[in-house]
């Protein structure tokens, strides 16, 4: 007897985001772990560019190395995570080479030199910078009725991680470093309502971390240059309720779509957006079986060790 997929005890905003826009392509890729057979170059990119960052900060605000030394190391760690990846030679990742990337990282610490960066980490209460912050919490605070799991009646998580606790213009702020193919007079709005910032503000506050102001730092790498930006937002007291309160209001809804064995269709914007769904062939079909057993790889992310694991096919029930 076939049954349905485990429901994810733990749930971040990449799952989060992924549900809102369409429950059906979220059932695919976060319930039963279908991912493209080919490395997203974005990802790629983005996780060694975030691991060079942190390593030069490490070394220069942790270990008290100079600066010149805490970028060696952070760019020894750009090359050894981005490895051997084989950049595509045409489209939007294209400018995101191994080659691109060591002048974009060039670049950032001539911008923003470790030295003299306005943004500095905040120290914890052991002395130690607050290079990545990392939660997995009870997606309830304590002393209230948690939000459980379907299966298992254990409290649902909620995991995230940003780059930096950090204090910038006098204030405790959250900090989060961006890549991005261009940066235009609207590039900061799109942070405004963004809801991985209110997950960030609500997990510093289990921490005794009342935070309000969210500092984005963007680089765009692009073919011929590399431009940045830096955008300030808030999550005032009652942006963190009203996102605490819609997050649980959007698990609950999951909860009773596999109850029921049916994840609804989107049918708008979000099939197209972002260059297109992945699963659209499998989407348009009478019979999604062969397009997702032939097209993708079943991985199962862990949010809270940041890790991927591969997993055989087995038990899916294709009517949900």
């Amino acid at each position: 007897m076939k049954t349905r997929p485990p429901f994810p005890l733990v749930w971040n905003d990449s799952l989060r985001s992924a549900f809102v826009s369409c429950p059906r392509a979220a059932y695919w890729e976060f319930f039963h772990h279908f991912k493209p057979t080919a490395p997203n170059i974005h990802l790629h990119a983005g996780k060694a560019w975030a691991a060079s960052l942190e390593a030069a900060r490490l070394m220069y605000y942790g270990e008290g190395l100079s600066a010149k030394d805490s970028q060696a190391i952070g760019l020894e760690k750009l090359i050894h995570e981005y490895g051997d990846f084989a950049c595509p030679e045409r489209g939007s990742g294209s400018n995101k080479s191994l080659d691109r990337l060591i002048e974009a990282f060039s670049y950032y610490f001539l911008a923003f030199p470790l030295d003299k960066d306005p943004v500095q980490p905040y120290r914890a209460r052991n002395g130690k910078p607050m290079v990545e912050f990392n939660f997995a919490l009870p997606i309830q605070p304590d002393g209230e009725n948690p939000l459980l799991h379907p299966e298992t009646g254990e409290p649902i998580l909620y995991a995230g991680r940003a780059d930096m606790v950090a204090t910038y213009a006098g204030a405790l702020s959250i900090y989060d470093d961006k890549t991005t193919s261009s940066l235009g007079t609207t590039w900061g709005n799109q942070w405004t309502r963004r809801s991985q910032f209110g997950a960030y503000c609500w997990a510093a506050a289990q921490y005794n971390m009342p935070i309000s102001q969210v500092v984005v730092r963007g680089i765009a790498i692009l073919k011929t240059s590399i431009n940045h930006a830096q955008a300030i937002t808030h999550r005032l007291p009652h942006h963190v309720t009203e996102w605490h309160f819609q997050v649980q209001r959007d698990i609950h809804r999951a909860i009773e779509c596999w109850k029921e064995g049916y994840f609804d269709y989107n049918l708008g914007e979000s099939c197209a957006s972002y260059g297109g769904c992945g699963f659209l062939q499998a989407c348009t079909s009478r019979d999604p079986a062969p397009w997702l057993e032939g097209q993708f790889e079943r991985r199962i992310w862990d949010p809270v060790t940041r890790t991927e694991t591969p997993i055989q096919m087995h038990g899916i029930e294709w009517k949900y």
